[in-house]
């Protein structure tokens, strides 16, 4: 994607949560900071767009327009999307005919770790992962599909992640339960959702994801 397509993926992502002199403002903020950056640095000009404009409570689902919008451009099939579709419709029947067992078992850990506290708190820690992915060394392929399974459009199917990197983003989300939930109920659900797993999946070892 050229510098022009990209900025008007943003503009037409935006456009659902903000307008006027607002979004005015959102795209010079883009064209002056973040317009040459890699894709990748989406979450950072939203963190900053959100903090100047105070709109955090809408930053989960302008995230979510953004990657959605700035993927179909990628796919050559761009069309606006105001609400991408959750993931928990289709990841079962979507992966199990194109992801091995060991996959299936890490994105029922992580979803599972994202989603038991339920509300704002699951809302910050999907964020919290999303934004740290940067500290996990990925291809560009990979960490594309890691964008969009975490923001709950696609399962992480197409891609191989290894047990290392599965690990890496396992570690994120405990880390990211214990920062806004503390260690003691953040340890109180690992235990919990890896019974859960392990029960879901008896043939595969959830140990050996952690």
């Amino acid at each position: 994607m050229n510098p022009s397509q990209k900025r008007k993926a943003v503009e037409e992502a935006l456009m659902p949560f903000i307008n006027g002199k607002t979004l005015a403002n959102a795209l010079i903020l883009w064209d002056e900071k973040y317009a040459h950056q890699p894709t990748f640095a989406l979450q950072h000009f939203l963190r900053e767009l959100c903090n100047d404009l105070e709109i955090a409570h809408m930053r989960s689902r302008m995230l979510q327009a953004l990657v959605s919008t700035f993927s179909s451009m990628q796919d050559g099939r761009h069309h606006r999307t105001t609400e991408p579709p959750s993931i928990k419709h289709n990841t079962l029947h979507a992966a199990k005919t194109s992801s091995s067992p060991i996959l299936l078992m890490f994105m029922a850990l992580v979803e599972q770790l994202i989603d038991s506290p339920g509300g704002d708190a699951s809302t910050r820690i999907r964020l919290y992962v999303l934004e740290n992915l940067t500290k996990i060394s990925l291809p560009t392929h990979e960490r594309w599909a890691f964008h969009g399974w975490l923001n709950q459009m696609t399962p992480l199917t197409g891609t191989t992640p290894n047990i290392n990197t599965m690990q890496q983003v396992i570690n994120l989300a405990y880390v990211a339960l214990c920062e806004y939930l503390g260690p003691i109920k953040a340890d109180q659900i690992l235990q919990s959702t890896v019974s859960n797993v392990q029960k879901e999946h008896p043939t595969t070892n959830v140990q050996s994801l952690l």
